[in-house]
Protein backbone atom coordinates (compact mmCIF):
# COMPACT_ATOMS: atom_id res chain seq x y z
CA UNK A 1 0.00 0.00 0.00
CA UNK A 2 1.80 2.97 -1.08
CA UNK A 3 1.09 6.21 1.58
CA UNK A 4 0.73 9.41 0.34
CA UNK A 5 3.68 11.75 0.01
CA UNK A 6 3.26 15.45 2.16
CA UNK A 7 5.72 17.96 1.27
CA UNK A 8 7.74 19.48 4.44
CA UNK A 9 6.19 22.61 5.61
CA UNK A 10 9.58 23.87 5.90
CA UNK A 11 10.19 23.52 2.11
CA UNK A 12 7.15 26.27 1.75
CA UNK A 13 8.86 29.02 3.61
CA UNK A 14 10.50 32.13 1.81
CA UNK A 15 12.00 35.58 3.26
CA UNK A 16 9.97 36.91 6.24
CA UNK A 17 9.20 40.53 6.30
CA UNK A 18 12.20 41.47 8.69
CA UNK A 19 14.59 39.28 7.26
CA UNK A 20 13.75 41.28 4.08
CA UNK A 21 14.21 45.00 5.95
CA UNK A 22 17.51 43.67 7.56
CA UNK A 23 19.01 42.48 4.03
CA UNK A 24 17.72 45.99 2.75
CA UNK A 25 19.56 47.63 5.28
CA UNK A 26 22.57 46.12 4.98
CA UNK A 27 22.49 46.92 1.56
CA UNK A 28 21.41 50.79 1.51
CA UNK A 29 24.48 51.22 4.53
CA UNK A 30 26.74 49.18 2.25
CA UNK A 31 26.15 51.22 -0.63
CA UNK A 32 26.51 54.67 1.27
CA UNK A 33 29.77 53.52 2.36
CA UNK A 34 30.36 53.06 -1.16
CA UNK A 35 29.60 56.26 -2.32
CA UNK A 36 31.17 57.87 0.71
CA UNK A 37 34.49 56.35 -0.44
CA UNK A 38 33.57 56.94 -4.25
CA UNK A 39 33.05 61.03 -3.40
CA UNK A 40 36.26 61.17 -1.47
CA UNK A 41 38.34 59.48 -4.06
CA UNK A 42 36.70 61.48 -6.72
CA UNK A 43 36.99 64.72 -4.71
CA UNK A 44 40.90 63.56 -5.22
CA UNK A 45 41.05 63.09 -8.73
CA UNK A 46 39.38 66.11 -9.43
CA UNK A 47 41.83 68.02 -7.45
CA UNK A 48 44.96 66.52 -8.92
CA UNK A 49 43.39 66.53 -12.29
CA UNK A 50 42.52 69.85 -12.01
CA UNK A 51 45.99 70.94 -10.62
CA UNK A 52 47.60 69.31 -13.27
CA UNK A 53 45.23 70.97 -15.83
CA UNK A 54 46.33 74.32 -14.28
CA UNK A 55 50.31 73.91 -14.45
CA UNK A 56 50.13 72.70 -17.97
CA UNK A 57 47.66 75.55 -19.52
CA UNK A 58 49.98 78.18 -17.48
CA UNK A 59 53.05 76.45 -19.38
CA UNK A 60 52.34 76.53 -22.31
CA UNK A 61 50.56 79.96 -21.72
CA UNK A 62 53.60 81.39 -20.50
CA UNK A 63 55.96 79.39 -23.06
CA UNK A 64 53.73 80.98 -25.74
CA UNK A 65 53.94 84.56 -24.80
CA UNK A 66 57.93 84.27 -23.73
CA UNK A 67 58.92 82.86 -27.30
CA UNK A 68 56.72 85.50 -29.19
CA UNK A 69 58.39 88.20 -26.97
CA UNK A 70 61.80 87.18 -27.86
CA UNK A 71 61.62 87.86 -31.28
CA UNK A 72 59.67 91.07 -31.03
CA UNK A 73 60.97 93.94 -33.02
CA UNK A 74 62.79 91.25 -35.44
CA UNK A 75 63.24 93.01 -39.24
CA UNK A 76 62.96 96.51 -37.52
CA UNK A 77 64.98 96.82 -35.03
CA UNK A 78 66.28 100.45 -35.61
CA UNK A 79 65.24 101.94 -32.30
CA UNK A 80 65.13 105.86 -33.61
CA UNK A 81 62.29 105.13 -35.60
CA UNK A 82 60.03 103.42 -33.32
CA UNK A 83 56.92 104.28 -32.15
CA UNK A 84 55.40 105.97 -35.36
CA UNK A 85 51.57 104.95 -36.11
CA UNK A 86 51.35 102.69 -38.42
CA UNK A 87 48.17 103.41 -40.73
CA UNK A 88 47.36 100.28 -43.74
CA UNK A 89 44.69 98.85 -46.00
CA UNK A 90 43.49 95.33 -46.46
CA UNK A 91 40.62 94.49 -49.07
CA UNK A 92 40.23 91.37 -46.34
CA UNK A 93 38.84 93.59 -44.09
CA UNK A 94 36.03 95.35 -42.73
CA UNK A 95 36.44 97.67 -42.73
CA UNK A 96 39.30 97.85 -45.34
CA UNK A 97 41.30 100.68 -43.57
CA UNK A 98 42.94 99.92 -39.99
CA UNK A 99 43.54 100.80 -37.64
CA UNK A 100 40.28 101.82 -36.15
CA UNK A 101 40.19 104.16 -33.51
CA UNK A 102 40.77 103.52 -30.41
CA UNK A 103 42.56 100.67 -31.82
CA UNK A 104 46.94 101.63 -32.45
CA UNK A 105 48.84 99.66 -34.94
CA UNK A 106 52.54 101.32 -33.86
CA UNK A 107 56.23 100.55 -34.75
CA UNK A 108 57.35 98.96 -31.42
CA UNK A 109 58.55 95.17 -30.35
CA UNK A 110 56.02 95.04 -27.74
CA UNK A 111 53.26 97.35 -26.43
CA UNK A 112 51.38 96.76 -23.12
CA UNK A 113 47.47 97.69 -23.48
CA UNK A 114 46.46 98.09 -19.51
CA UNK A 115 43.25 96.72 -18.24
CA UNK A 116 40.90 99.45 -17.04
CA UNK A 117 40.35 97.79 -13.46
CA UNK A 118 42.34 95.74 -10.73
CA UNK A 119 40.33 92.74 -12.42
CA UNK A 120 40.84 93.06 -16.30
CA UNK A 121 43.56 91.45 -16.97
CA UNK A 122 46.51 93.66 -19.27
CA UNK A 123 46.48 93.18 -23.26
CA UNK A 124 50.05 92.13 -24.84
CA UNK A 125 50.79 93.23 -28.50
CA UNK A 126 53.75 92.10 -29.89
CA UNK A 127 55.52 92.65 -33.64
CA UNK A 128 58.25 91.36 -36.22
CA UNK A 129 59.44 90.46 -39.59
CA UNK A 130 60.10 87.39 -40.42
CA UNK A 131 62.31 87.75 -43.22
CA UNK A 132 64.78 85.69 -44.22
CA UNK A 133 67.29 87.72 -46.49
CA UNK A 134 67.61 90.93 -44.93
CA UNK A 135 67.14 92.82 -41.35
CA UNK A 136 68.62 95.93 -42.19
CA UNK A 137 66.38 98.50 -43.21
CA UNK A 138 67.35 100.28 -46.67
CA UNK A 139 66.42 104.15 -47.58
CA UNK A 140 64.45 106.02 -50.55
CA UNK A 141 66.79 106.34 -53.73
CA UNK A 142 63.64 108.90 -54.92
CA UNK A 143 60.96 111.21 -53.45
CA UNK A 144 57.38 110.51 -53.80
CA UNK A 145 55.28 112.86 -55.59
CA UNK A 146 52.55 111.06 -54.99
CA UNK A 147 51.36 108.38 -52.98
CA UNK A 148 50.75 105.80 -55.99
CA UNK A 149 54.24 106.35 -56.97
CA UNK A 150 56.88 102.86 -56.71
CA UNK A 151 58.79 102.66 -53.71
CA UNK A 152 62.32 103.55 -54.97
CA UNK A 153 64.94 102.13 -52.60
CA UNK A 154 68.66 102.66 -53.09
CA UNK A 155 69.07 98.07 -52.44
CA UNK A 156 66.34 95.51 -53.67
CA UNK A 157 68.37 92.91 -52.01
CA UNK A 158 66.13 90.67 -50.29
CA UNK A 159 62.82 91.96 -51.70
CA UNK A 160 60.48 90.21 -53.54
CA UNK A 161 56.88 90.25 -54.70
CA UNK A 162 54.25 89.13 -51.81
CA UNK A 163 56.56 90.47 -49.13
CA UNK A 164 55.00 93.59 -46.68
CA UNK A 165 56.98 96.85 -46.59
CA UNK A 166 56.72 99.35 -43.97
CA UNK A 167 57.65 102.94 -44.31
CA UNK A 168 58.70 104.97 -41.14
CA UNK A 169 60.35 108.68 -41.74
CA UNK A 170 62.64 110.11 -38.84
CA UNK A 171 61.32 110.26 -35.85
CA UNK A 172 59.87 113.99 -34.72
CA UNK A 173 57.97 115.08 -38.43
CA UNK A 174 54.79 113.44 -36.64
CA UNK A 175 54.17 111.49 -39.68
CA UNK A 176 52.49 108.26 -39.79
CA UNK A 177 54.51 105.15 -40.98
CA UNK A 178 52.63 103.05 -43.53
CA UNK A 179 52.50 99.14 -44.99
CA UNK A 180 52.35 97.85 -48.79
CA UNK A 181 52.66 94.97 -50.65
CA UNK A 182 55.27 94.73 -53.41
CA UNK A 183 53.66 93.45 -56.41
CA UNK A 184 56.72 93.54 -58.97
CA UNK A 185 60.54 95.08 -58.74
CA UNK A 186 61.59 96.89 -61.98
CA UNK A 187 65.11 98.20 -61.33
CA UNK A 188 65.02 99.99 -57.71
CA UNK A 189 61.42 100.45 -57.71
CA UNK A 190 59.53 98.52 -55.50
CA UNK A 191 56.04 98.42 -56.62
CA UNK A 192 52.49 98.76 -54.95
CA UNK A 193 49.58 98.65 -57.22
CA UNK A 194 46.22 96.90 -56.40
CA UNK A 195 46.07 94.39 -58.56
CA UNK A 196 43.42 91.20 -58.98
CA UNK A 197 46.58 89.09 -59.78
CA UNK A 198 50.13 89.54 -59.98
CA UNK A 199 53.01 86.87 -60.17
CA UNK A 200 55.30 85.72 -57.10
CA UNK A 201 58.03 84.48 -59.04
CA UNK A 202 58.74 84.67 -62.91
CA UNK A 203 55.46 82.24 -64.25
CA UNK A 204 54.69 81.11 -61.22
CA UNK A 205 51.51 81.00 -58.48
CA UNK A 206 49.39 84.12 -59.07
CA UNK A 207 47.84 85.98 -56.08
CA UNK A 208 45.91 88.99 -55.85
CA UNK A 209 47.13 92.09 -53.67
CA UNK A 210 45.52 92.77 -50.41
CA UNK A 211 47.48 95.68 -48.36
CA UNK A 212 47.56 98.40 -51.89
CA UNK A 213 44.53 100.75 -51.77
CA UNK A 214 43.28 101.58 -55.29
CA UNK A 215 43.98 105.18 -54.52
CA UNK A 216 47.52 105.01 -52.91
CA UNK A 217 48.98 105.81 -49.91
CA UNK A 218 47.09 108.27 -48.87
CA UNK A 219 50.91 109.57 -47.64
CA UNK A 220 53.62 110.43 -49.70
CA UNK A 221 57.38 109.88 -48.12
CA UNK A 222 60.97 111.95 -49.17
CA UNK A 223 64.58 111.57 -48.84
CA UNK A 224 64.81 114.57 -46.57
CA UNK A 225 64.35 113.44 -43.74
CA UNK A 226 65.36 110.28 -44.46
CA UNK A 227 62.45 107.37 -44.46
CA UNK A 228 63.57 104.03 -43.94
CA UNK A 229 61.94 100.40 -46.03
CA UNK A 230 61.85 97.54 -43.88
CA UNK A 231 60.59 94.04 -45.27
CA UNK A 232 58.90 92.39 -42.60
CA UNK A 233 58.62 89.34 -44.56
CA UNK A 234 56.72 87.37 -47.42
CA UNK A 235 53.14 86.88 -46.93
CA UNK A 236 52.81 84.28 -49.54
CA UNK A 237 55.06 81.92 -49.01
CA UNK A 238 54.28 78.09 -48.31
CA UNK A 239 54.18 77.44 -44.79
CA UNK A 240 53.76 80.91 -43.49
CA UNK A 241 57.35 80.84 -41.85
CA UNK A 242 58.37 84.41 -43.24
CA UNK A 243 54.77 85.60 -42.88
CA UNK A 244 55.19 89.10 -40.60
CA UNK A 245 54.05 88.79 -37.26
CA UNK A 246 51.68 91.12 -35.00
CA UNK A 247 49.61 89.62 -32.30
CA UNK A 248 47.57 90.59 -30.17
CA UNK A 249 47.13 88.41 -26.74
CA UNK A 250 44.09 88.51 -24.76
CA UNK A 251 42.28 86.94 -21.70
CA UNK A 252 38.72 86.28 -23.38
CA UNK A 253 36.34 83.83 -21.69
CA UNK A 254 38.73 82.52 -19.36
CA UNK A 255 41.25 81.86 -22.06
CA UNK A 256 44.73 83.05 -23.48
CA UNK A 257 43.66 84.15 -27.04
CA UNK A 258 45.67 85.85 -30.10
CA UNK A 259 44.80 87.55 -33.32
CA UNK A 260 46.86 88.43 -36.26
CA UNK A 261 46.88 91.55 -37.89
CA UNK A 262 48.26 89.54 -40.88
CA UNK A 263 46.12 86.79 -41.23
CA UNK A 264 42.48 87.05 -41.54
CA UNK A 265 40.84 84.37 -39.29
CA UNK A 266 38.87 84.46 -35.50
CA UNK A 267 40.74 84.62 -32.62
CA UNK A 268 42.65 81.28 -31.96
CA UNK A 269 42.85 79.83 -28.41
CA UNK A 270 46.07 79.19 -27.11
CA UNK A 271 45.01 78.07 -23.34
CA UNK A 272 42.16 77.53 -21.52
CA UNK A 273 41.43 78.33 -17.78
CA UNK A 274 43.76 81.36 -17.95
CA UNK A 275 42.38 84.16 -15.74
CA UNK A 276 44.61 86.82 -15.29
CA UNK A 277 47.98 88.73 -16.79
CA UNK A 278 49.89 91.10 -16.17
CA UNK A 279 52.78 92.99 -17.96
CA UNK A 280 55.42 95.42 -17.46
CA UNK A 281 58.60 97.15 -18.84
CA UNK A 282 61.79 96.97 -18.16
CA UNK A 283 64.03 99.90 -18.80
CA UNK A 284 66.92 101.12 -19.08
CA UNK A 285 66.97 104.68 -18.75
CA UNK A 286 69.08 105.18 -16.10
CA UNK A 287 65.93 106.43 -13.78
CA UNK A 288 65.34 104.75 -10.52
CA UNK A 289 62.41 104.30 -9.11
CA UNK A 290 62.77 101.38 -6.28
CA UNK A 291 61.60 98.72 -8.15
CA UNK A 292 64.65 97.46 -9.17
CA UNK A 293 66.20 95.89 -5.94
CA UNK A 294 69.38 94.00 -7.07
CA UNK A 295 71.38 96.82 -8.34
CA UNK A 296 72.75 100.34 -7.12
CA UNK A 297 74.19 100.98 -10.10
CA UNK A 298 71.57 102.71 -12.89
CA UNK A 299 72.77 104.03 -15.80
CA UNK A 300 71.22 104.20 -19.37
CA UNK A 301 72.02 101.97 -22.03
CA UNK A 302 73.98 99.72 -19.96
CA UNK A 303 71.95 96.61 -20.82
CA UNK A 304 70.67 96.68 -16.82
CA UNK A 305 66.86 96.83 -16.33
CA UNK A 306 66.71 100.42 -14.01
CA UNK A 307 63.04 100.34 -13.54
CA UNK A 308 59.95 98.44 -13.78
CA UNK A 309 56.84 100.11 -15.36
CA UNK A 310 52.92 99.18 -15.93
CA UNK A 311 51.01 99.95 -19.46
CA UNK A 312 49.84 103.15 -17.97
CA UNK A 313 53.84 104.52 -18.57
CA UNK A 314 54.24 105.27 -22.94
CA UNK A 315 58.08 104.44 -22.24
CA UNK A 316 61.07 105.95 -24.60
CA UNK A 317 61.16 102.80 -26.82
CA UNK A 318 65.18 103.13 -27.57
CA UNK A 319 65.44 101.77 -23.39
CA UNK A 320 62.78 98.93 -23.53
CA UNK A 321 65.14 95.79 -23.13
CA UNK A 322 62.90 93.25 -21.29
CA UNK A 323 59.07 92.79 -20.33
CA UNK A 324 58.00 91.24 -17.05
CA UNK A 325 54.79 88.76 -17.00
CA UNK A 326 52.93 86.96 -15.46
CA UNK A 327 49.60 84.46 -16.05
CA UNK A 328 47.12 82.73 -13.52
CA UNK A 329 45.94 79.48 -14.68
CA UNK A 330 42.65 78.16 -12.85
CA UNK A 331 41.77 74.74 -12.16
CA UNK A 332 38.91 73.67 -14.16
CA UNK A 333 36.35 72.39 -11.70
CA UNK A 334 35.50 74.30 -8.85
CA UNK A 335 36.00 72.65 -5.06
CA UNK A 336 33.81 71.34 -2.82
CA UNK A 337 33.67 73.11 0.10
CA UNK A 338 35.15 71.56 3.65
CA UNK A 339 31.79 72.25 5.48
CA UNK A 340 29.89 70.37 2.24
CA UNK A 341 27.88 71.94 -0.86
CA UNK A 342 26.37 74.98 -0.50
CA UNK A 343 28.44 76.60 2.44
CA UNK A 344 30.90 79.48 1.40
CA UNK A 345 33.67 78.49 -0.69
CA UNK A 346 37.24 78.45 1.16
CA UNK A 347 39.32 76.44 -1.60
CA UNK A 348 41.31 79.51 -2.03
CA UNK A 349 41.63 81.95 1.15
CA UNK A 350 43.55 84.77 -0.75
CA UNK A 351 44.32 85.76 -4.08
CA UNK A 352 47.70 84.23 -5.74
CA UNK A 353 51.06 87.43 -5.62
CA UNK A 354 53.61 88.39 -8.08
CA UNK A 355 56.99 90.58 -7.98
CA UNK A 356 54.95 93.24 -10.21
CA UNK A 357 51.93 95.84 -9.06
CA UNK A 358 48.84 94.72 -8.67
CA UNK A 359 47.50 97.25 -11.49
CA UNK A 360 47.69 99.95 -13.57
CA UNK A 361 48.74 103.39 -11.75
CA UNK A 362 48.39 101.60 -8.52
CA UNK A 363 51.13 102.05 -5.49
CA UNK A 364 54.10 99.87 -6.23
CA UNK A 365 54.21 96.91 -3.58
CA UNK A 366 56.26 93.77 -3.83
CA UNK A 367 54.30 90.60 -3.66
CA UNK A 368 51.16 92.28 -4.84
CA UNK A 369 47.73 90.32 -4.79
CA UNK A 370 46.45 90.05 -8.33
CA UNK A 371 42.81 90.61 -8.38
CA UNK A 372 40.47 87.86 -9.51
CA UNK A 373 36.77 88.62 -8.70
CA UNK A 374 34.05 89.51 -11.01
CA UNK A 375 31.47 91.87 -10.55
CA UNK A 376 29.11 88.84 -10.61
CA UNK A 377 31.64 86.91 -7.77
CA UNK A 378 32.17 89.71 -5.35
CA UNK A 379 29.12 89.07 -3.42
CA UNK A 380 29.68 85.02 -3.57
CA UNK A 381 33.64 84.79 -3.73
CA UNK A 382 32.97 82.38 -5.94
CA UNK A 383 36.48 82.38 -7.24
CA UNK A 384 37.63 81.05 -4.10
CA UNK A 385 35.81 77.83 -5.10
CA UNK A 386 39.14 77.21 -7.56
CA UNK A 387 42.20 76.62 -7.17
CA UNK A 388 45.42 78.91 -8.77
CA UNK A 389 48.70 78.71 -10.09
CA UNK A 390 51.00 81.80 -11.46
CA UNK A 391 53.42 81.40 -13.58
CA UNK A 392 55.86 84.58 -14.03
CA UNK A 393 58.84 85.14 -15.81
CA UNK A 394 61.28 88.03 -17.14
CA UNK A 395 61.74 87.94 -21.38
CA UNK A 396 64.66 89.84 -22.76
CA UNK A 397 63.67 91.97 -25.96
CA UNK A 398 66.84 90.81 -27.24
CA UNK A 399 65.95 92.44 -30.97
CA UNK A 400 65.88 95.72 -29.35
CA UNK A 401 69.13 95.07 -27.35
CA UNK A 402 70.93 93.75 -30.69
CA UNK A 403 69.50 97.04 -31.87
CA UNK A 404 70.64 97.96 -35.34
CA UNK A 405 73.78 100.75 -34.98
Amino acid sequence: MNLPIHPSPHAQRGLSLVELMVAMTISLIGMIVIFQVFEVSEGIKRTTTSGGDAQQNGVIALYSMERDVRNAGMGFNDVAQAGCNIIGYDNQRVPKDFPIAPAKLMLVPVRIVPGPDTRTPDTLVVMYGSQTHSASATTLNAAMLVSTDPVRVKSTYGFRPGDLILLSETQGTGKNCSIVEVTSILDDQLRHEDLTSYELTPGGARVASRFNKPTGLGITYGMAPVTNVYNLGNLYDTGGMTLPVHTTWTISNNALTTLSAFVVSPPSTIADNIVHMRALYGLDDGNNNNTVTYSTVFNAGDGLVDRWVDGNTVPDWRYVIAVRLVVVARSAQPEIPAAGRGAPCDTTAAEPTWSGNAWTGAPWLFNTRLDLSTPADTPTNNWQCYRYKTFETTVPVRNWIWKAS
